[in-house]
């Protein structure tokens, strides 16, 4: 499977969506990285994220780096919330991967939920 990724912005809810399925070389992720902090300026200080990479598989030394820098970005915009898609593990609990202090949920939908009701 290529990799597959779809980043957009909720101008509305002041929220960015990244989704990244398939194996991620180090171009790829630094790609994506490139595209959320775009994305990213776009929207106004405070505003939230949902990161779906619960499909994404690391080929490269360098993934985690862009990963990072990244996030370094969005908290240097003024973040106020990750939340992250995760899949689930045997026994049914969260495999959190990537962002180590967001909130880990099983979908998209449920992320929504969670921030349409704390806004």
């Amino acid at each position: 499977m290529d990799l597959d990724y779809k980043i957009w912005t909720d101008y509305g809810k002041n929220r960015l969506y990244l989704v990244i399925k398939g194996p991620i070389s180090d171009e790829a992720a630094k790609a994506a990285a490139d595209k959320t902090m775009e994305e990213a300026k776009k929207l106004q200080p405070g505003f939230t994220v949902v990161s779906d990479i619960s499909q994404a598989q690391p080929t490269g030394s360098k993934g985690a780096i862009e990963i990072k820098r990244a996030q370094a970005f969005l908290g240097y915009l003024g973040v106020k919330r990750i939340i992250q898609v995760v899949p689930r593990s045997d026994n049914g609990a969260a495999k959190p991967q990537g962002y180590p202090a967001a909130n880990t949920v099983f979908s998209i939908d449920e992320a929504d939920i969670i921030l349409d009701k704390s806004a």
